[in-house]
């Protein structure tokens, strides 16, 4: 979820977590996604549910052409980059 400059606690709209999925292949920028996204999660930055999807239908269904791609509660936020821990966490806070 987004709250622009909100805390999640503070955000009425909030009652349930994230669901962060990772779409790609499994090539060397599919996993450095992942793994930024599971230490924010470990670091608790994010909240929530992480899923690799390497199926190509399922990644073809979001739209997406060049992976690694990141989906949060089914919108697209990035596609075709594997951005580091700090730009991650710009967009997903």
């Amino acid at each position: 979820m987004f709250f622009f400059g909100k805390k999640k606690d503070e955000d009425p709209a909030y009652n349930e977590k994230a669901k962060y999925k990772v779409l790609g292949t499994g090539c060397a920028k599919c996993t450095k996604l992942y793994n930024n996204l599971t230490q924010l999660k470990n670091e608790g930055v994010i909240e929530g549910e992480i899923t690799k999807i390497s199926d190509v239908a399922v990644i073809a269904k979001y739209g997406i052409l060049t992976t690694p791609a990141l989906v949060v509660d089914e919108k697209v936020i990035f596609s075709g980059e594997s951005p580091d821990k700090s730009r991650l966490k710009e967009k997903l806070l």
